[in-house]
């Protein structure tokens, strides 16, 4: 049976694991063709609320991306003034994190007292058309980091998240951001070999991260352990909530880029909360679209040789934890946008498989 195009797939982590040490891995991101085709038949109109509708997890990003395209592109939308779109960015920056730290690393780390509570009301603070930006301060601080500069409370959910994922050192040989600057190159190669390289996206000589670690990693604050991968993505939590507050202003060049390439031709670039995000829209002079691709963060992190490829080779097992589970919380660290299936082998046995979602919701959305 052929995939559905319009299903977000799954990244297959296969690892060979003797001695409490992966001692071989395979990275691959099987996600399914077509989706390019299936976008490009809609009208302008319709495309951010179906963006929207099939990349959930990241919906507003997608939302924002896909109207920024294709107004500038030349179809008849209007996108939201630059402020307005951080604020929407910063909100869901705040849920996707929160939720995908919860789910993730919740069974290790339990809420309690009154911290269950500010985890709800940061998660309903920040949904929403009115974006309460008090309730959301007041509980980010409830759960133990109050801004982006400073520490974890003492005592709180976040100091015991952080204690949790352990300060071990990620074996990576290299830390590679993929930022703004790479744009030119990454929408030209993407303008070439289309849904080629959306599925296995690669820079010449380079094998960029995106994502919280990596935009940390811009700040000079090299996340070099799982404690410092969380920490990052926590303090973008802060950051946001600020943000949505006004205790921060925001640089709307940080959060996304747009501009027009040629006649009907334009691109529009979003740091979504796992990473940036590109859409390239081409129209027809009559302002019909004619090519419509999107460049998702997961593929980068997970290429297959990419970051978390780097992280998985030669990565230890502690002796009281399981190869899956520690496997699925490395990889939630590199924050993909789909599940993972993990498949566990001894090489001297017979292989044993492990599903497990990775994806910060319970729906299951494309990047």
């Amino acid at each position: 049976m052929m995939p559905d195009a319009l299903q977000p797939g799954v990244v297959r982590i296969t690892a060979d694991v003797s001695d409490g040490r992966v001692v071989a891995r395979t990275v691959f991101s099987d996600r399914p063709r077509g989706l390019a085709a299936a976008i490009a038949r809609q009208p302008p109109v319709a495309i951010p609320d179906l963006t929207r509708r099939l990349f959930a997890l990241c919906g507003t990003s997608h939302w924002l991306a896909a109207i920024n395209a294709l107004a500038m592109a030349g179809a008849a939308l209007e996108a939201p003034s630059p402020s307005a779109a951080v604020r929407m960015l910063a909100a869901e920056r705040v849920v996707a994190h929160l939720q995908a730290t919860f789910m993730d690393w919740g069974s290790r780390v339990q809420l309690i007292g009154a911290e269950a509570a500010a985890l709800s009301s940061a998660l309903t603070a920040a949904r929403g058309s009115q974006i309460d930006g008090g309730a959301l301060l007041e509980a980010v601080t409830t759960l133990g980091m109050a801004t982006r500069d400073r520490h974890a409370a003492a005592g709180s959910w976040v100091e015991r998240l952080l204690f949790a994922a352990g300060d071990d050192p990620i074996e990576q040989p290299t830390f590679d951001v993929l930022t703004g600057h790479d744009d030119e190159q990454v929408l030209a190669a993407l303008d070439d070999q289309e849904e080629a390289f959306t599925a296995a996206p690669w820079l010449p000589g380079r094998r960029p991260e995106t994502g919280p670690a990596a935009r940390a990693a811009l700040r000079g604050l090299r996340a070099a352990s799982p404690a410092e991968r969380l920490c990052a993505r926590l303090a973008e939590v802060a950051e946001a909530a600020d943000l949505i507050a006004g205790t921060l202003l925001p640089d709307p060049s940080e959060w996304l880029s747009t501009a027009r390439l040629g006649p009907g031709v334009a691109f529009c670039a979003i740091e979504t909360p796992r990473g940036r995000l590109h859409h390239l829209v081409r129209l027809d002079a009559q302002a019909r679209v004619q090519r419509y691709l999107i460049l998702a963060p997961t593929e980068w992190n997970f290429a297959a040789d990419g970051p978390f490829a780097a992280a998985l080779q030669h990565f230890r097992i502690a002796e009281d934890d399981t190869a899956q589970s520690a496997i699925g919380r490395l990889a939630s660290l590199y924050n993909p946008c789909v599940g993972c299936a993990i498949t566990v082998r001894d090489p001297m046995d017979r292989p044993a498989s492990h599903q497990r979602g990775i994806s910060t919701d319970v729906v299951r959305g494309a990047p």
